[in-house]
């Protein structure tokens, strides 16, 4: 696997910077302040009786973490875009925790997934695993094992992968952060950039998030740390532009 290679050649090149890596993750641990997640678990977006049925899953990005409501994050922004393109309403569920990598989530949260069919299933991911330094082997394993226990509760729902957070520009990070973690998950990103090939009913949004592209798109003035809400977590601004990607990669699996 050409990705756990690359990934033990950079930790061999980077055996000399490791104290100051260490050190400097300490700090900006506790410069980011711990926000809260957005309160609640579940609602409707739209207006009509037969709704779509979106279930959200992963780590704080999705469980809204800074966000004052689920309505302007993760799910309720999937929601509202997808409630657009499909004219009827949608409602959503977030089953997600601050924390928590991939393995975390198989283990404490698919679980909590309902029995009832659910029409969507977007799984957001990655942040954790990278501050782990877990493996691109063992990022990919857990992946699968994810997808397989999401399957046994929900054998025919669509499952999209979100594309992984963009950790090499969060502005908490100093630049030796961001180019170590940056370089780690692109290597997450590409391990497993062909489950869709080996999965069947998965897809994978793989496009690489390119903060500067989201800059240019928006119709005011912005710059990087309007795109956060504490220098790690997305703002309010950041979870439309993200989910609108999502959702422009996910609509043509469910019925566009």
């Amino acid at each position: 696997m050409r990705q756990q290679l690359l990934y033990f050649l950079r930790f061999a090149l980077s055996l000399p910077l490791l104290p100051v890596l260490y050190v400097q993750g300490r700090r900006a641990r506790k410069r980011v302040p711990k926000l809260p997640e957005a309160p609640g678990s579940e609602g409707v977006t739209g207006n009509g009786t037969d709704p779509l049925r979106l279930l959200t899953l992963g780590e704080s990005t999705v469980a809204g973490v800074g966000m004052p409501d689920h309505r302007v994050g993760f799910a309720g922004r999937i929601a509202a875009h997808l409630a657009e393109r499909a004219g009827r309403s949608v409602a959503w569920r977030v089953v997600a925790r601050s924390g928590y990598a991939a393995r975390d989530v198989t283990q404490r949260l698919v679980p909590l997934i309902p029995g009832d069919p659910q029409d969507l299933i977007v799984i957001g991911l990655g942040g954790n695993d990278t501050f782990q330094l877990n493996s691109p082997r063992r990022w990919r394993r857990d992946m699968i094992a994810l997808v397989g226990a999401i399957r046994e509760r929900q054998p025919e729902c669509p499952i999209v992968i979100a594309n992984l957070p963009p950790v090499g520009e969060f502005p908490a990070f100093p630049p030796l952060m961001q180019g170590f973690l940056g370089a780690l998950v692109r290597l997450h990103g590409d391990a497993i950039a062909d489950l869709p090939a080996r999965l069947p009913g998965v897809h994978y949004v793989a496009r690489r998030i390119r903060l500067r592209d989201w800059i240019e798109q928006s119709d005011r003035p912005i710059v990087i740390d309007d795109l956060f809400c504490d220098g790690v977590h997305p703002s309010a601004l950041t979870y439309d532009l993200w989910t609108r990607e999502i959702v422009e990669h996910a609509w043509p699996r469910i019925g566009g």
